[in-house]
């Protein structure tokens, strides 16, 4: 092996406390991000603490903190619609089309031109 039991150790605590992210850990420690992600979870379990979420690894930069301030004096049932907006265009899209306009001027855009069948 590459790394001792403790310095495997080390490297996945610098992870699980989110002191750089599994990417960094892999070209920092010249290992496969796999392996960086077994390493942190072999700290978690000496440790007996708790699996983190699959998102929270990545390390948050605030610089690049992407803001709505447009949705921030939207009520709580606007902001549903838009989530709810949101998930309808993701699934057409997932199928293939974008709905243009409303009621009887509704427009159906093919975004992939294969048969699905």
């Amino acid at each position: 092996m590459k790394y001792s039991k403790e310095q495997r150790i080390e490297i996945g605590k610098e992870i699980y406390t989110r002191m750089i992210s599994i990417n960094e850990a892999a070209k920092k420690y010249d290992l496969n991000p796999y392996t960086a992600r077994s390493y942190m979870r072999e700290y978690r379990d000496a440790n007996n603490l708790p699996p983190i979420e699959s998102n929270e690894h990545v390390k948050v930069d605030s610089a690049n903190k992407i803001e709505y301030p447009e949705l921030m004096n939207l009520s709580k049932e606007q902001l549903i619609d838009e989530i709810i907006k949101a998930k309808v265009e993701a699934e057409r899209a997932k199928k293939g089309y974008q709905v243009k306009g409303g009621g009887q001027e509704k427009e159906f855009i093919i975004l992939k031109k294969v048969n699905s069948k």
